[in-house]
């Protein structure tokens, strides 16, 4: 029994001194994990926040090569630093943990993926020397446009490989920590913008240079739209100019108005979207005033094109719609721009001066005064055109201004050629309901249309707030769109407002009749509409462009506010993704709030 106690013992003894140290080791070893967790933690996060600083401050300094460049290094850095500090076998490991797993895991495909981006794909691209495509002398240079597209082509591939290993690794952003899962969806909407935008610039890169009109001349129909006698898509396009590119010089070949064409029709030139003409009435075949009534822009290319070869012969290649913004927003680029009446156009008097100004200089009611107003708004938008070949920042402030234009819908455009149509499918391009159901985006709209044949939507600004149940919702989900619109002109101006501005034509002077349409999701149904509150039948309704579509047409005398509210449901069983808003682009910016309970 003795023998039996004093073995026991030893072998107690035996293990005490090696049990310590084995103890420690893995103290030392968990310590030694945490510490490397905690400063990998630290470097990525404080990489990403260098990196987000260096993205927002790239757009602000695109058009600058040096600043860009120094941009990109950094980028490329803070990207680098962010994979080291994530691919490690300690993270991976980690990534099996409850609770941090998913988050642990999410962070380093992520950091993977923003590494491979920025440096096979945004860096080539960003150190392209935008200032070799010009303008000089000018004109834009063919060659150096093609170069770019060849390394968009290279681009393309990396970045959709990049999104498929992504979509493969199947990241659950709802599983993730709050304070991730905004982050991640934004990462990861990003790259599939990216990856969307990259392929479609690949696809349309062949044809770049035609475009530019490298191998024989190019014909644009551009429609100015007036954005002081609102349409849809913009405004009024009165005004119509024949853009020519010849090997990459820009010149206005061919200028006409509404009167130059026969607007005015018994007929429609054309027959419309039976939709369409529910909605909107005829108007839009009979006046060229009204093409831009429809949010469907390639509707509206396909009118302005008959309108123009009716009267004036070939309607060109394609057609561009603008708007005296867009055109300020060029100004930015090109400098001031001199005029043949003496004026100076620059980006901070444009929109004044040809929206308001012009029919204080040219007031009187005949068509002579109407004809002085149609030739300096001509020549205004001529202007710009041909000084964009001898832009002083050069191609890469043309192209903010030109993104800031196309993000706000004040750039539209239709192409005949298939592969270019191809190429703008699906975008803003084609106008504000290109979307074709409410998978990645559920979008709404809310346009507006002057009833008054006046310009005073001027004076006027809008607001749009949308409720909506979508993710709360246990049957149909509900969408309420309330639009507050203000008509800012006060009584005392009304008496000396030129009569181009308020004819008193069809509704007395300083009053204006406006037409408001909403738009609800694809699939969705009319359910309710409300004017200041009241209950409201609207004027006109049908199923346009998929979705369900009513017209509220209302008058608003001087210094009034009216409010429209339209509640729209829409299948249960869809995926909705978040709600967007598209709206008409006014003279002021539209401001738009969505309340969204427990969409996140």
């Amino acid at each position: 029994m003795q023998n039996s106690d004093n073995s026991a013992a030893m072998k107690r003894s035996w293990w005490r001194p090696r049990l310590k140290p084995t103890l420690w080791t893995i103290v030392g070893l968990l310590g030694f994990c945490i510490i490397v967790m905690g400063v990998s933690a630290v470097v990525a996060k404080m990489s990403v926040d260098s990196l987000m600083e260096d993205a927002q401050a790239l757009v602000e300094d695109f058009d600058d090569a040096d600043a860009t460049a120094a941009h990109v290094d950094d980028m490329r850095g803070a990207a680098q630093r962010i994979h080291i500090a994530t691919a490690h076998p300690i993270w991976h490991a980690s990534e099996v943990l409850p609770a941090i797993g998913d988050d642990l895991r999410a962070v380093r495909l992520l950091a993977s993926a923003a590494d491979t981006l920025i440096a096979d794909v945004a860096a080539p691209l960003l150190e392209f020397d935008l200032a070799s495509i010009g303008p000089t002398d000018g004109a834009l240079n063919v060659d150096a446009v093609a170069q770019l597209g060849k390394a968009i082509e290279e681009a393309a591939p990396v970045a959709e490989e990049a999104q498929i290993r992504l979509i493969a690794e199947h990241i659950e952003t709802d599983a993730l920590l709050p304070p991730l899962r905004g982050p991640v969806a934004q990462v990861s909407d990003g790259l599939s913008t990216l990856t969307d935008l990259l392929r479609r610039l690949a696809t349309l890169s062949p044809r770049m240079p035609a475009m530019l009109g490298a191998d024989e001349p190019r014909d644009y129909l551009v429609l100015v739209q007036n954005t002081a006698e609102m349409r849809t898509l913009g405004g009024n396009p009165g005004t119509l100019l024949m853009l020519t590119v010849d090997d990459g010089r820009l010149a206005i070949t061919q200028e006409a108005s509404h009167y130059d064409v026969n607007s005015g029709r018994i007929e429609s030139i054309v027959p419309l979207n039976s939709s369409t003409e529910a909605l909107y009435t005829d108007r839009l075949g009979k006046f060229i005033q009204d093409v831009t009534m429809t949010p469907d822009f390639a509707q509206s290319a396909h009118l302005a094109r008959a309108f123009w070869a009716e009267t004036l012969g070939d309607p060109g290649d394609s057609v561009i719609a603008i708007d005296p913004v867009m055109l300020s927003y060029l100004l930015k680029a090109t400098g001031p721009v001199e005029l043949p009446t003496g004026d100076t156009l620059t980006s901070d008097n444009a929109v004044k001066l040809l929206l308001n100004d012009v029919y204080w200089r040219y007031p009187g009611g005949s068509r002579e005064s109407a004809f002085q107003q149609d030739a300096f708004f001509a020549a205004a938008a001529a202007g710009i055109f041909e000084s964009l070949t001898n832009a002083q920042g050069g191609a890469g402030a043309l192209m903010s201004q030109l993104t800031k234009g196309y993000d706000e819908g004040r750039i539209l455009y239709a192409p005949t050629d298939p592969t270019e149509s191809k190429a703008i499918q699906g975008t803003r391009f084609g106008g504000p309901l290109t979307v074709q159901d409410n998978v990645e985006s559920t979008v709404l709209g809310v346009f507006v249309n002057d009833n008054t044949e006046g310009k005073l939507d001027y004076y006027t600004d809008m607001s749009v707030d949308v409720v909506s149940d979508v993710c709360q919702a246990d049957g149909e989900p509900a969408f309420t769109a309330k639009a507050t619109y203000n008509y800012n002109l006060s009584p005392e101006s009304v008496e000396g407002l030129p009569i181009y501005i308020s004819t008193g034509g069809h509704f007395p002077r300083g009053v204006k009749s406006t037409n408001l349409v909403f738009y609800g999701p694809v699939g969705s149904t009319f359910v309710s509409a409300k004017l200041d509150g009241e209950d409201f039948v609207p004027q006109a309704g049908t199923n346009d462009l998929g979705r369900q579509a009513v017209l509220v047409n209302f008058e608003s005398d001087p210094s009034t506010t009216h409010t429209v509210e339209v509640t729209f449901s829409a299948p249960a069983d869809q995926k909705y993704g978040p709600l967007d808003v598209r709206t008409t682009p006014m003279i002021k910016d539209v401001p738009v709030t969505i309340d969204s309970p427990g969409c996140g």
